[in-house]
């Protein structure tokens, strides 16, 4: 929002520099984004000058050296090359020292061997007028010698180009701004005087249309009035210039003052051409879909049914709160005017502007929500003008459609919650005078209690915490209190989250893995596909359909990068990823750790060499050390039924989230998943998921022993058992049993599955499973005969569990 401070100052007697200005700007929370001068700044050597005689140059014919008078006994000698002035004109002289715009300085200077003390100034050097082709001739009124800027109006401004955050809509305006400046500098605010006119719900008497209708819920109000017998023309300098400053486009006179006004006040108004309004009717409503309208910047655009238009009896005249046609645009030719004023639904005009591609000064302020009781009073604003500038006469009163539904808003405030929200104490009678300077009603009821009244044009204060922000806004950020900081500082590579992440990226990596880095957000519908309804974290605001929730697997975005990678080519279908996901524990959303990878079952190179399958357990012995890290006793691995991303009866998990803060899954993704991604080949994948509170328990301090230089000695025993029986069940309780009949100074080293078998020579329905126990001691050599005795103990505690085949 680009401000001008010659503008503003017509609201506010300051009394300050544009630079302490500024300096508020940023105080109050508004950003100064930038800052450019306009104009030529007021200056003692910028002068009138009295024309006493003009010569030619004796070395050039197209320059002429002149005498010129500056004061009562200064007479300077200037070379010039206009031939537009005589003996006697008053002149604009530049002396040296002058800074003329475009930062050009004035100083001293020779021209073919003749000295020019000072420079005659045309009017474009002055940023007065496009006019470069002579010298600026004064009326004979000015004084020699006086300052220039007291003696004609020269234009000299300071523009502020504002960052205004979306909620302050109200300070996209000149008087929002001033009201802000006011309130912080404890002035009054200068309004401009409106004629008090009726407003009437029903079609006025003289009124050039015969019906106004509202037929959409996005429009609450709609604010005409009619005036005759204007002439169409240039705008007033003053005007053009105040336009120009602030980045408009001058047109006419007409739809300058509708321009004007809505910088002025923050109001868009349009201006139509009376006689091009076909039906003597306007109807607001929604646009059919492929109805079409020529925008004024001559584009063809395509509308649809969310998009609101007004129209007159034949064809659609201007897209709501954006931009206007040039089916009713006033031009050289028009005598009669109808002034439009309305409030349009934010939303819909914010909507309406992306779809179509297109922003304007109109929609930019409809799209963050005008102040809806002023419609009508800047309907008469913007008539009071055009009757001032462009002559006519005000036909009818204004006629309003509709009324603005806002509700006054009231919050009890209590004058505590200041110190307890910003940390130190505000008095209460400045406080007071903030929010009452700010337009806020005030009403005190005791007991630390106030009811305050919101203005209507400050649709951004909802909350007690906001009323706590205007006060600190206007007490000023500068003057809070310097206090010590204190708080425990992290480091990043003590943090417990970073080293695991950073443990598990050199871990794949060494492993021949390659790291992949995607984006934290996916498709909500293909979360809740995978996990159930519900188990998607959605976005209130997304960018995107595809990307309106938080992942809460790593597994689908490594799918995306290994696609990517099979089309291209590449053979080393080997990637992981770590980040964080969002799951939901015990009803919950928790923002947990998480390890991804995904590998190709077989290499897609072709080649003579047969390789091995990657498989599952391939995938459950990579993750197994990272798992050891924070549980030594990892729980038992469970097939996995029943999924929409993991194969049935070929993917196993462990752990919960909800008891051991921890879940790991490791297998074949589903066949039918991965066929989604255009993947043909089998995928086998591991995830593991760590709740955060897991890193803060504390881990027994890992101890170290000597390698035993004494040998081992194994035993081997088969089992059979049931074939719904783990194989790691097996090896757990037989772990046990083995441990349970050694001596203090025996150990079991290991204990191993070597063999696994099913077939017609064991019972239906069983399994056989070999398990090798290797005994070992630190301290001695182990004799058969107790390796044998601890080995029948142990047999015979199995047996309670296990039928034993043989034994070797």
């Amino acid at each position: 929002m680009k401000i001008s401070t010659q503008w503003l100052r017509r609201y506010l007697d300051l009394q300050i520099s544009d630079g302490e200005l500024g300096e508020i700007f940023t105080s109050i929370g508004l950003e100064v984004e930038g800052v450019e001068s306009v104009g030529v700044a007021r200056q003692a050597t910028l002068v009138v000058g009295e024309v006493l005689e003009i010569v030619r140059h004796p070395n050039a014919d197209k320059l002429s050296l002149c005498k010129v008078r500056t004061g009562a006994n200064d007479i300077r000698q200037i070379v010039c090359g206009a031939k537009n002035f005589k003996v006697g004109d008053h002149v604009p002289v530049a002396l040296p020292g002058t800074v003329l715009p475009g930062n050009f300085r004035i100083d001293k200077s020779n021209l073919r061997g003749v000295d020019s003390e000072s420079m005659m100034c045309s009017g474009k050097e002055l940023a007065i007028d496009d006019n470069h082709s002579g010298i600026l001739i004064l009326g004979k009124e000015t004084r020699i010698g006086a300052c220039l800027h007291d003696e004609i109006d020269i234009r000299s401004d300071t523009i502020f180009d504002l960052s205004l955050t979306a909620n302050r809509g109200d300070c996209l305006s000149h008087i929002g701004v001033a009201r802000d400046v006011a309130a912080k500098l404890d002035m009054p605010l200068k309004l401009p005087k409106i004629t008090e006119a009726a407003v009437s719900e029903k079609r006025p008497e003289g009124h050039f249309l015969e019906s106004i209708s509202v037929e959409t819920q996005n429009c609450e109000c709609y604010s005409t009035i009619c005036i005759k017998n204007i002439k169409i023309g240039e705008s007033p300098r003053w005007l053009m210039d105040d336009l120009s400053a602030v980045g408009v486009r001058s047109i006419n006179n007409a739809v300058d003052i509708g321009n004007w006004v809505m910088v002025e006040t923050g109001q868009p108004v349009h201006v139509f051409d009376a006689a091009k309004i076909s039906g003597n009717r306007l109807t607001i409503r929604q646009a059919t879909d492929g109805e079409t309208i020529v925008s004024l910047d001559g584009k063809l655009r395509t509308l649809d049914r969310t998009m609101m238009v007004i129209c007159d009896g034949e064809k659609p005249l201007v897209i709501a709160g954006i931009v206007g046609s040039i089916a009713a645009e006033v031009d050289a030719n028009t005598v009669d005017i109808l002034i439009e004023s309305a409030y349009f639904d934010a939303d819909n005009v914010r909507q309406t502007a992306k779809c179509l591609n297109v922003s304007t000064e109109s929609s930019h302020r409809f799209s963050r929500d005008i102040d809806s009781a002023n419609v009508a009073r800047n309907c008469r604003r913007v008539a009071d003008l055009v009757v001032e500038i462009c002559g006519g006469e005000i036909a009818s009163k204004c006629w309003q459609v509709g009324s603005p539904k806002r509700q006054t808003l009231k919050i009890d405030f209590r004058p505590s919650s200041i110190e307890k929200l910003c940390g130190f104490a505000i008095h209460l009678g400045a406080a007071e005078k903030f929010l009452t300077n700010l337009g806020f009603g005030m009403e005190n009821l005791g007991s630390d209690l106030w009811n305050v009244t919101v203005p209507a044009h400050r649709t951004d204060i909802t909350c007690q915490a906001d009323i706590v922000s205007e006060c600190l806004r206007m007490h000023g950020t500068d003057k809070i209190p310097e206090t010590r900081a204190k708080g425990a500082g992290l480091h990043r590579d003590t943090d417990s989250s970073v080293t695991f992440f950073s443990n598990a990226t050199g871990y794949f990596s060494n492993h021949g893995f390659f790291e992949c880095c995607n984006i934290s957000l996916r498709s909500e519908h293909e979360a809740e596909k995978l996990f159930g309804k519900g188990s998607a974290l959605a976005m209130r605001n997304p960018l995107s359909s595809d990307q309106n929730c938080f992942r809460n697997s790593l597994i689908p975005g490594l799918l995306d990068s290994l696609k990517l990678n099979i089309q291209s080519g590449n053979a080393d279908g080997k990637f992981f990823e770590t980040g964080r996901i969002a799951l939901k524990i015990n009803g919950r959303f928790n923002e947990c750790l998480a390890v991804g990878m995904v590998a190709i079952s077989r290499s897609i190179d072709r080649s003579w060499e047969i390789t091995e399958e990657y498989d599952f357990y391939d995938a459950k012995a990579l993750i197994l050390p990272i798992l050891r890290n924070f549980c030594p006793k990892i729980p038992q691995f469970c097939p996995i039924h029943e999924s929409n991303l993991w194969q049935s009866s070929y993917s196993a998990g462990c752990g919960s989230l909800d008891r051991e803060k921890f879940q790991a899954i490791c297998g074949l993704l589903n066949i039918g998943f991965t066929k989604k991604f255009d993947i043909k080949q089998r995928i086998i994948a591991a995830e593991i998921v760590v709740h955060p509170s897991i890193f803060s328990a504390k881990l027994a301090k890992a101890s170290y022993a000597a390698f035993s230089q004494f040998p081992r000695v194994s035993k081997d025993i088969s089992l059979i058992v049931d074939c719904g029986e783990f194989a790691a069940a097996v090896e757990s309780n037989a772990l046990r049993a083995a441990k349970k009949n050694v001596a203090n100074d025996v150990f079991i080293e290991s204990i191993n599955v070597f063999d696994i078998y099913a077939g017609d020579e064991i019972p239906a329905g069983t399994k056989n499973i070999g398990l090798t126990i290797s005994y070992r001691s630190a301290t001695r050599t182990l004799t058969d005969a107790e390796v044998q005795a601890a080995f029948n103990g142990a047999q015979a505690d199995i047996e309670k569990l296990y039928k034993i085949r043989k034994q070797a």
